[in-house]
């Protein structure tokens, strides 16, 4: 990834909406950094208005530590002032951040599933998967020119969740 892309922030300007500073911020991903895009992923360009926050370390269940995981990811709607609105959908290993492209029907307002104006809805792109979050198409350890490709190791749904 290209340092001229990459931005340094305080953990509690983690989430774009700065209403969004929790203690599991604090306890996860501290310090973190966010980037704009992932010019070494042509998959990753596919999710429009996608973000990525870049996680120092992170130990997979299997016991191997991934550096410089990038983790992508979408949000919609506007975090209330208590933070008691966020919403976290999960997609399929083979899907990406992007809700709306495979959930469109349920996305809008008042009466759908995933009401935007009630609710602060992220996606995280699931880790393995090609779109933008830590898989075989991003570099090692975040730097370089070598990909993992097919060495990369096997990640769980607890992994994801975590």
């Amino acid at each position: 990834m290209a340092e001229t892309n990459r931005q340094a922030i305080p953990l509690r300007q983690f989430s774009p909406d700065p209403m969004c500073s929790s203690r599991l911020y604090g306890q996860l991903l501290n310090p973190v950094e966010t980037v704009s895009e992932q010019p070494e992923n042509p998959f990753s360009k596919l999710v429009s208005e996608q973000q990525y926050a870049i996680v120092p370390s992170f130990t997979l269940e299997s016991g191997v530590t991934l550096r410089n995981v990038p983790v992508a990811y979408t949000t919609r709607g506007k975090l209330s002032e208590h933070g008691d609105n966020a919403l976290v959908i999960c997609h399929a290993l083979s899907g990406s951040a992007d809700v709306a492209d495979w959930w469109g029907p349920l996305m809008g307002g008042p009466g759908q599933a995933f009401d935007m104006t009630r609710f602060y809805i992220i996606c995280l792109n699931s880790l393995g998967s090609p779109y933008g979050s830590a898989s075989p198409m991003t570099l090692r350890d975040g730097a370089g020119e070598d990909r993992y490709g097919p060495e990369f190791p096997l990640t769980t749904i607890r992994d994801d969740v975590k």
